[in-house]
């Protein structure tokens, strides 16, 4: 296996680390919220069955509507459709970030 092969799986599973620490994160400290999927755009699938999303939302919070692309990771079998109401873990003062709790 050549060089660019195994930095570039290396640098795949440190992307899915990363986000999966994110996700935990937005677990335990993000607010409920709920979002309308808007527009989907799936990307290659990276380890084990997680898939990486862009989505647009539009999330409801504290009474005010917020429309945001964000990126997100599920596994393969639970992606969201389009105009489903889903519900979400955020950070108010990072909203770039969704948890989809599918």
């Amino acid at each position: 296996m050549g060089w660019w092969k195994i930095a570039t799986r290396r640098r795949n599973r440190k992307q899915v680390y990363d986000q999966l620490q994110q996700q935990r994160m937005l677990l335990q400290q993000g607010l409920k919220a709920h979002a309308r999927i808007i527009e989907i755009e799936e990307s290659n699938e990276l380890l084990k069955g997680y898939v990486v999303l862009k989505v647009w939302v539009m999330i409801r919070i504290q009474e005010r509507l917020l429309y945001q692309l964000s990126r997100t990771m599920v596994t393969d079998g639970k992606i969201p459709v389009v105009g489903e109401v889903v519900p979400i873990r955020i950070l108010p003062e990072e909203p770039d970030d969704i948890l989809i709790m599918v």
